[in-house]
């Protein structure tokens, strides 16, 4: 396998931007999959949760199964854990603001006298793609773990109710 050798520096440098371009380009898509994904979460828990009120409803109308004391704390910690499941999914869609140029310094780095050369610009660009990157993936970092605990409280919230229906039923 051969590689083909940059032409000359600028060649190299565009070649650096062109990867960071992509990795920014990862990023946007990984922020967007993580809103999406909460969005999903948080009808998810909506709808659980919807569902626990109506067994709950079911449960206390029925004097033949009333609830017992544990059934009633299991749900309860299912309702808690549906809410702060809801929560942090709705953290992941939090605006927060991304790193990224503002147009007017662009703008005095293409009117500079005396213009900066190809692989100067090249190099001011590598460099400003790369921490636009290195932004966008610490955020999404961030993003990354509200969803993973937002799953992880509805996977607690279904086992508590599957608990409760098992106390009710058993």
């Amino acid at each position: 396998m051969s590689q083909s050798v940059p032409e000359s520096p600028s060649a190299a440098a565009g070649i650096y931007r062109d990867f960071l371009k992509g990795q920014l380009a990862e990023q946007d898509a990984r922020k967007a999959s993580f809103e999406q994904r909460g969005l999903s979460v948080v009808t998810t828990a909506g709808t659980l949760a919807t569902l626990l009120f109506g067994l709950a409803a079911f449960a206390t109308a029925e004097k033949i199964h009333p609830l017992t004391h544990d059934a009633k704390v299991s749900l309860i910690a299912a309702l808690v854990a549906f809410g702060v499941a809801g929560i942090l999914a709705l953290l992941t869609n939090l605006p927060i603001q991304y790193d990224v140029p503002k147009s007017d310094s662009i703008k005095r780095l293409a009117e500079k006298e005396p213009p900066d050369s190809e692989l100067v610009a090249l190099r001011n660009l590598t460099e400003v793609y790369s921490r636009m990157a290195t932004d966008a993936k610490r955020k999404n970092g961030v993003k990354g773990w509200l969803l993973f605990l937002a799953l992880l409280g509805e996977v607690v919230a279904v086992l508590a109710v599957v608990a409760a229906v098992a106390i009710v039923v058993g």
